[in-house]
């Protein structure tokens, strides 16, 4: 309880200069985890981290997130979530198309998961399983922060 976390991306760049500040500056064990993509690995061009960065916290695959024990007594007062897009919402939407952006979206724009989809383009059962796991850790970060 006593440690301070975040996890951040370098496209959120006032969210990860907070992070990081706020870990330097804590009296204490601190732990930053930051989103990058590597390009070869994850089968994106060379010129698309951060906008891969972005489309990992839209989708839930890597949302942002403080826990800072300076913060308050309760949880619900130390654990922030301040970045995320629709943050009461299971997904974001896109304002501009008002589609749904979900795990299978962010699955679909790397390389590395292209063997989870089928020729029509349908998503395998794992990842369909991995998006149901995203869901539920984001309601669990959703409850902890006292959003839901």
């Amino acid at each position: 309880p006593r440690t301070y976390v975040a996890q951040t991306t370098c496209a959120h760049m006032n969210h990860f200069y907070k992070a990081v500040l706020g870990a330097l500056e804590f009296d204490g064990p601190a732990l930053v985890n930051c989103y990058t993509t590597c390009q070869p690995e994850h089968g994106v061009a060379d010129n698309m981290a951060s906008d891969q960065a972005r489309l990992a916290v839209d989708t839930r695959a890597f949302p942002l997130m403080i826990h800072d024990p300076r913060a308050g007594d309760t949880l619900k007062k130390r654990l922030s979530l301040q970045g995320n897009p629709a943050m009461k919402e299971d997904w974001y939407k896109n304002p501009k198309t008002g589609e749904v952006v979900n795990f299978i979206e962010f699955c679909r724009s790397e390389g590395r998961f292209a063997k989870h989809f089928d020729k029509e383009g349908n998503p395998s059962e794992l990842l369909l399983q991995a998006q149901e796991d995203r869901l539920e850790n984001w309601r669990i970060l959703q409850e902890l922060a006292g959003l839901r």
